[in-house]
C-alpha cells in the first residue's frame, strides 16, 4: 500500500543523495591497500576530533556541569570564538578546549552598592586574578592534554579528542576528591537538551565502515572502531544560521573545509561511483564539489555556505555547526561530512557481542541499541521521535560478514577491488521514521526463511550452533505478522521482516522496525531444553515487538511522555498475538495473574506515576520503561477495549494508524479515533454519547486506582469508590500529591448476580443496584475487566467464602481468581482480617484452575516472605503442606521423571510445576530426596566423567525442575560442586541453561563464595558474567535468607563501583538497585535513608531509591501490625488437619 508520506519527485531507487565512501572525502579517497592502517574514512592529511581532548581551535567543547559532579563556582567562563581559517579571536592556540557555564544556571544575585573607588579596586583585583587563571590555564592544560595524546588511552583517530577525559578530569574526579565543593544540581534545563524546530530532516544517507575482530587481520588501532560519510538532506522551517545535531562520543573532522553544504540533488539514475579515470590515491587535495562534478549525472551545487565553527556539548550531546550564513526558510540543503567513532561494550548505540563456538573460538559481531537516546552515538543526526526521516544505509564490512539493517538489501556483499577483505552491503529505503529505531548488525549468523502469505519474507537469525532453535520462531513470527495485519487492518509496510537473537542485550528485545533485535532466550526455543513457560514467553516476546511494527512504528509518539501508549499497546496486543500463534496460552485468562497483577501492585504504591506525565529530559525516560508503562498501560487499554467492545475499539485503531501513518501522534489522537468510532448508544455516566478522552484522560494522567466498596443495604447493594494504598501512610511525592481528578474515576462496572453476567454500569462517585433477590451471591468485576479493587462488607464475604467451601465451581474462574488476589491484597492493606482471607483459604486444597491457584500462593508468597527464616515459619509450612501434600504426592514422579503426558494442556503442566515448587519450598524431606537423586543421576554421573562438559549436552534432569535441581546440589554439596557450576556456567552457550546455573550458584550458603560471585558481577570488566546478566546475578542472591542480608551490605559498600561503571546504563542500574535494597525493619529503613544522605550526588535522581524505601517502610510497618497474629494463627490452623 501507499506508504502516506509526501514523496519528492526524486526516484528513490539508489541515487538520493548516496555517494561511494571515496565520493565523501574532502581531501581524497581512502588509502591504497599498503597504507591500510589509515582508515579509509579518514584522510591521512587531516585531523579529526573526538569532543574533550585537544584537537584545534576550530572546535570548541562546552561542558555544563553534570547533576552529580561537583562545579566551580558560578563564574562564567568565556569562550573565544574561532574564524573560519580556525584561527581563535582571542585566545592562545593551545587553549582549545574551553568551558562555559550551561546558560540560565547561575545563582541568582542580590542588589549590592558599593563606592566608585572600592568597584575600581574590585576590577583591578579580578582582572589581575583573571590573568593569572589564564596563565595557569595555558600550562596546566597544555601538559595535560601533550601527555593525553595517543597511548593505550589515547584518540582512536590521529588528532581526536575524547570527550569522557575531559569529564572525567574536570567534573567527576573534583567532586569525589572535595566534599566541600558546592555541588550544582541543577543541570540544564529541557530547553537547552531539546533540538531547535528550525530545521527537519527529510533523509540520511549513511555509509558505515565496521572494523571488527575475528574476520580479517586489522592492526591494533581500527579495532573496534567505525568509519562513516553521512549526507543527510534538511528541509529549513525557520531561517537559522545554525546545524544543531544530537551526537556522543563520535569523532569529527577538525578542518571546517571538511563540512559541506549543496543545494539540488542528485539526477536521476545518476552514477554513484567514482569514474573510473580517477585515481583516488591521487586525488587527496580534490574537494568534494570537484569530485561530484567529475561524476558523470551529478548535478549539486554549492550553495556559498560555509560551517564556520563547530561546538560539541557534552552534557547536552549536541553538535553545533555555526555557518558563514544562513539557510533560508523553505530551501533544502544537503549537508555532508566525514566522522568516526568506537564500537563500545556498553550495550547501547553501536556495540560489540561475542560468542564461543564448539571449539571455543570467539566470534564477534556488531550490533545496535539505540532506544531511547542512543542512536546519537553512532550517528550525528536528529534524534528525537518527532524528527521522522527516510533512512538509506550501505555498510563496508569484512569478508565472511554479513549486514542486516531495517530496510532490505539491495546489493549484498558486493566485492571492493580496492580493500579484497571488505564488501559491501547496500540497503534500499527505510519508510519515514525515528531514529530510535534504526538498526544495524554485522556478523557472522545464518538464518532460517520463511514468507507470509503476502510474500513478505521473514528471516530468524543467529549463531550457527543455535540454529536448528529458530524454527519456532519463524512459524510464530510469520502467524502473528499476518495476525496483525488483519487486525490492523494495514499490511506490513516493508518488505522483509529480520530478527536476530543477539548473545548481549540488555532488554529482552528491541522492536527496531524490519530488524527486530532479541536476547538470545526470547527468541531460540529447544524443546529439550526449554520449559513450556519459556516457549510461551518466546511467543510473547515475538508478538510483543511485531504489534510494535505498527503501533510505535508506523504511527510513533511525538515525545517520551506518550512512551506508555507504545509499550502498554504492545503488551496488550502481545496477548492477543500469543492466542494467534497458539490458543492452549489462553492469554485472556493468563492476562490476570500476569500483567494486571503487576500493574495493580505497582500501582498501589506512593512512588507510583500516571500512566502520562511530562517526561521533561530524554534522559529521564529510562524512568518510564517499568511496569507502570507496560502493564498498567496494558490494563488500561484492556478496560477501553471491553468498554467499547472489539469491532469499535479496531475500527477505532484502524482510524487512527491511517490518519497518522508514517507520522508522530499523541495519546489525544487516539482518543479521537476511539470516539469517533463509538456508536451512539454507547453511552458515558451522564447517559450522552461515551467521549473517550474524558473516559481515558481519569486513568492515565493520575496515578492509582480504586478499590470498589459493596456494602449491603436493605433492597440490595451499594457501591462506593476510593483510592486504595497498599500503605496509607505512604506520601506521594510533591508532584503527584494533589492528583488532577483527585484520585476519583469514571468507573466501568462489570458484574455478576448468581453466576449471571448483567450489562455494563457505571460508578461516577457512587451507585446503588436492587436486586429481587438479596441473597443473591453478586461480583462485581466478575471478568477481571476492570482495572480496580473490590472490596465486599463482611456479609458479603461470608457469603462468597461459604460458597467457596462448599463448591467453588459454582463461581466462574475469573470471578474466583479477581476475588482471591483482591483479598489478600486488602488483607496486607489491613482493610480485611487476615482470618477471614486464611479462613477461605482451605478450599485451595480442591482448586484445580491455574489462575486463581497462582494469584492465592502469590498472596501466601508474601506472607512467607515477612517470614523469612524465622523458628516460627514452621507453622507456616506445615499449613501450606496440608493443602497440598495430597496433589504433590501424586504428581512428584511424573514431574521428577519427566513423564508427564505429552498431550497435557499448558495450565495443567504449570499447575503441577507450581504445586511441585511449593511444596518443595516447605523443605519437605521427600523433595529434598528427589532432588539430591536427581542432582546426582542426572547431572553429575552424566556429565562428571566427559571432558569440558556442557550442561546443556550431557545434563538429563527434567527441565521443569532443573533450575531447582541445580540449585539444591549446590545449596547442600560443598565447594567442588560450586566449581564445577562454575565451569560448567563458562563454557555454557545455551542463554536458559546459562540462566538455570547461574541461579545455581547464588544458592549457595557460603557467604565468601557469594561474595565472590557479587565481586564477578560488580566488576564491569569481568566477562564472565555477560553484563547484560549482572544484575540478575544480584536478584538470584537475593532469592535467600542468607543472599538478602549480605547482598545489602555488599551493595552499600560497592555502590561508587556500581555507579561509576553503569551511569550511562540506567536500566542496568536501576536492576541492582532493586536487587539490592530490600528488608522488612525499622532498622533497615534507617540504613536506607542514611545511605541517601550520604550519596545524594549519585541517588537523587534515581526514583527507583524512592520506590524501595517505600517498600522496607511498608514491609516495616505489616511486621509490627500483622506478624504475631498470623503466627498464632498458622499455629493453631497447622494443629488440624486439612479438609
Amino acid at each position: 500500500m501507499s506508504r502516506g508520506v509526501d514523496m519528492e519527485e526524486i526516484d528513490l531507487s539508489d541515487q538520493r543523495g548516496l555517494i561511494a565512501m571515496a565520493e565523501m572525502y574532502a581531501h581524497g579517497g581512502p588509502p591504497e591497500p599498503a597504507a591500510y592502517a589509515n582508515n579509509a574514512f579518514e584522510d591521512t592529511g587531516s585531523a579529526h576530533f573526538r569532543p574533550g581532548r585537544n584537537g584545534s581551535d576550530d572546535i570548541t567543547k562546552i561542558l555544563h556541569r553534570p547533576t552529580a559532579a561537583a562545579s566551580a563556582p558560578n563564574t562564567p567562563r568565556k569562550m573565544a570564538p574561532v574564524s573560519a581559517n580556525g584561527s581563535s579571536a582571542s585566545s592562545p592556540p593551545s587553549t582549545a578546549v574551553k568551558f562555559r557555564r550551561g546558560v540560565g544556571h547561575g545563582e541568582r544575585g542580590r542588589r549590592i552598592s558599593c563606592s566608585i573607588p572600592a568597584l575600581l579596586l574590585f576590577l583591578g583585583l579580578m582582572g589581575a586574578l583573571l590573568f593569572v587563571g589564564i596563565v595557569a590555564t595555558f600550562f596546566l592544560t597544555k601538559e595535560h592534554y601533550v601527555k593525553g595524546a595517543g597511548g593505550a588511552d589515547g584518540p582512536l583517530i590521529p588528532g581526536a579528542i575524547h570527550a569522557n577525559e575531559t569529564t572525567k578530569d574536570v567534573a567527576t574526579d573534583t567532586a569525589h576528591d572535595d566534599p566541600d565543593v558546592e555541588i550544582d544540581t541543577t543541570g540544564p534545563t529541557p530547553e537547552e537538551l531539546r533540538l531547535p524546530k528550525a530545521l527537519e530532516p527529510v533523509w540520511y544517507n549513511l555509509t558505515l565502515r565496521i572494523n571488527i575482530p575475528g574476520y580479517v587481520p586489522l592492526p591494533p588501532e581500527k579495532n573496534l572502531t567505525f568509519s562513516a560519510a553521512l549526507i543527510m538532506k534538511l528541509d529549513v522551517k525557520e531561517s537559522t544560521d545554525k546545524i544543531e545535531l544530537n551526537m556522543l562520543n563520535l569523532d569529527l573532522p577538525t578542518d571546517t573545509s571538511q563540512y559541506v553544504i549543496l543545494v539540488d540533488g542528485l539526477r536521476p539514475n545518476a552514477n554513484v561511483s567514482l569514474p573510473p579515470d580517477v585515481d583516488e590515491s591521487e586525488n587527496t587535495t580534490a574537494t568534494t564539489h570537484e569530485i561530484q562534478k567529475r561524476q558523470s549525472g551529478i548535478v549539486r551545487s554549492d550553495s556559498g555556505i560555509k560551517v564556520n565553527k563547530v561546538t560539541f556539548n557534552e552534557t547536552l550531546e549536541k553538535v553545533i555547526f555555526e555557518l558563514s550564513d544562513s539557510l533560508e526558510q523553505g530551501k533544502i540543503y544537503f549537508f555532508q561530512f566525514r566522522y568516526g567513532g568506537a564500537i563500545s561494550n556498553k550495550l547501547a548505540g553501536l556495540y560489540v557481542t561475542s560468542y564461543h563456538d564448539a571449539k571455543g573460538e570467539t566470534h564477534y559481531a556488531a550490533v545496535t541499541q539505540m532506544e531511547p537516546t542512543d542512536a546519537r552515538r553512532m550517528v550525528p543526526c536528529f534524534d528525537e521521535p518527532e524528527f521522522k526521516a527516510i533512512w538509506r544505509i550501505r555498510v563496508h564490512h569484512p569478508v565472511g560478514s554479513k549486514a542486516i539493517s531495517n530496510a532490505k538489501e539491495i546489493l549484498e556483499e558486493e566485492p571492493d577491488t580496492k580493500f579484497p577483505d571488505y564488501v559491501y552491503t547496500t540497503f534500499d529505503e527505510t519508510p519515514k521514521m525515528s531514529s530510535y529505531l534504526l538498526a544495524l548488525i554485522v556478523s557472522d549468523f545464518e538464518f532460517v526463511e520463511g514468507h507470509t502469505d503476502r510474500g513478505t519474507r521473514f528471516r530468524i537469525w543467529s549463531r550457527k550452533e543455535a540454529l536448528e532453535e529458530t524454527d519456532f520462531a519463524l512459524k510464530a513470527g510469520v502467524t502473528v505478522l499476518q495476525f496483525f495485519e488483519g487486525f490492523y487492518g494495514i499490511d506490513f509496510p516493508l518488505q522483509k521482516q529480520d530478527m536476530i537473537a543477539l548473545p548481549d542485550f540488555a532488554a529482552g528485545a528491541m522492536e527496531n522496525w524490519g530488524a527486530v533485535t532479541y536476547r538470545e532466550r526470547a527468541l531460540l526455543y529447544n524443546d529439550k531444553l526449554y520449559t513450556p513457560l519459556q516457549k510461551q514467553y518466546v511467543a510473547t516476546v515475538v508478538a510483543h515487538e511485531l504489534a510494535h511494527q505498527w503501533f510505535g512504528n508506523l504511527v510513533t509518539m511525538k515525545w517520551w511522555n506518550d512512551l506508555w501508549l507504545n509499550e502498554g499497546f504492545a503488551t496488550l496486543m502481545e496477548y492477543s498475538g500469543v492466542d494467534a500463534i497458539d490458543p492452549q496460552y489462553k492469554m485472556n485468562d493468563y492476562f490476570l495473574l500476569d500483567a494486571l497483577d503487576n500493574a495493580l501492585a505497582r500501582d498501589s504504591m506512593a512512588t507510583s506515576h500516571p500512566l502520562s506525565f511530562p517526561i521533561l529530559k530524554a534522559e529521564d525516560v529510562s524512568e518510564a520503561f517499568d511496569q507502570i508503562s507496560y502493564d498498567k498501560g496494558a490494563s488500561v487499554m484492556r478496560m477501553l477495549r471491553t468498554v467499547l467492545g472489539e469491532a469499535n475499539f479496531k475500527k477505532g485503531l484502524n482510524i487512527y494508524l491511517t490518519r497518522h501513518a508514517y507520522s508522530n501522534a499523541e495519546h489525544t489522537d487516539l482518543w479521537k479515533a476511539l470516539t469517533e468510532a463509538v456508536p451512539e448508544n454507547l453511552t458515558s455516566w451522564t447517559g450522552e454519547k461515551l467521549d473517550v478522552d474524558d473516559f481515558a484522560k481519569k486513568w492515565t494522567e493520575q496515578m492509582g486506582y480504586p478499590v470498589v466498596s459493596v456494602t449491603t443495604t436493605n433492597k440490595g447493594v451499594a457501591l462506593s469508590q476510593h483510592r486504595f494504598k497498599v500503605d496509607e501512610h505512604s506520601l506521594e511525592g510533591p508532584k503527584y500529591r494533589n492528583a488532577k481528578y483527585w484520585y476519583k474515576w469514571d468507573v466501568p462496572i462489570w458484574y455478576s448476580v448468581d453466576g449471571k453476567e448483567q450489562p455494563m454500569t457505571w460508578l461516577h462517585t457512587d451507585n446503588e443496584f436492587n436486586l429481587s433477590n438479596p441473597d443473591s451471591l453478586i461480583f462485581i468485576n466478575s471478568e477481571s475487566n476492570g482495572f480496580y479493587r473490590v472490596k465486599y462488607d463482611a456479609k458479603q464475604t461470608d457469603k462468597i467464602n461459604a460458597q467457596l467451601i462448599k463448591d467453588h465451581t459454582a463461581i466462574g474462574m475469573r470471578s474466583r481468581a479477581r476475588y482471591i488476589d483482591d483479598v489478600f491484597t486488602l488483607a496486607q492493606a489491613g482493610h480485611v482480617p487476615y482470618e477471614k482471607v486464611l479462613e477461605m483459604s482451605r478450599y485451595l486444597v480442591h482448586e484445580e484452575d491455574y489462575v486463581p491457584l497462582d494469584l492465592a500462593l502469590s498472596g501466601f508468597r508474601i506472607i512467607s516472605e515477612y517470614f523469612g527464616d524465622e523458628p516460627e515459619s514452621v507453622y507456616y509450612k506445615k499449613y501450606i503442606n496440608s493443602l497440598f501434600e495430597k496433589r504433590y504426592n501424586a504428581i512428584a514422579s511424573e514431574v521428577f521423571s519427566d513423564t508427564e503426558p505429552k498431550d497435557a494442556d499448558f495450565f495443567t503442566t504449570q499447575t503441577h510445576k507450581l504445586i511441585t515448587r511449593t511444596v518443595c519450598d516447605l523443605d519437605i524431606e521427600d523433595c529434598a530426596r528427589r532432588n539430591s537423586e536427581a542432582y546426582i543421576q542426572n547431572f553429575v554421573y552424566p556429565c562428571q566423567n566427559i571432558k569440558n562438559a556442557i550442561a546443556s549436552n550431557c545434563s538429563t534432569v527434567p527441565v521443569s525442575v532443573r533450575g531447582m535441581v541445580y540449585c539444591e546440589g549446590v545449596k547442600f554439596g560443598n565447594s567442588k560442586d560450586w566449581d564445577r557450576m562454575l565451569e560448567m556456567f563458562e563454557r555454557e552457550s545455551v542463554q536458559v541453561e546459562r540462566d538455570r546455573i547461574m541461579f545455581a550458584l547464588a544458592c549457595s550458603r557460603d557467604t565468601f563464595t557469594l561474595k565472590k560471585l557479587m565481586n564477578m558481577a560488580v566488576d564491569i570488566n569481568n566477562t564472565v558474567i555477560r553484563l547484560q546478566d549482572k544484575a540478575t546475578v544480584f536478584s538470584f542472591v537475593g532469592n535467600s535468607h542468607i543472599g538478602s542480608e549480605l547482598i545489602f551490605d555488599f551493595f552499600i559498600e560497592n555502590w561508587d563501583k556500581l555507579y561509576n561503571g553503569l551511569k550511562d546504563q540506567q536500566t542496568l542500574l536501576k536492576r541492582f538497585v532493586q536487587a539490592s535494597l530490600s528488608g522488612k525493619s525499622w532498622r533497615r529503613v534507617k540504613e536506607i535513608e542514611n545511605f541517601l544522605e550520604e550519596n545524594k550526588a549519585t541517588t537523587s535522581n534515581l526514583d527507583v531509591f524512592k520506590q524501595q524505601l517505600e517498600s522496607v517502610q511498608t514491609n516495616a510497618r505489616w511486621m509490627e501490625k500483622n506478624y504475631d497474629n498470623l503466627i498464632k494463627w498458622f499455629k493453631a490452623a497447622s494443629a488440624k488437619s486439612a479438609p
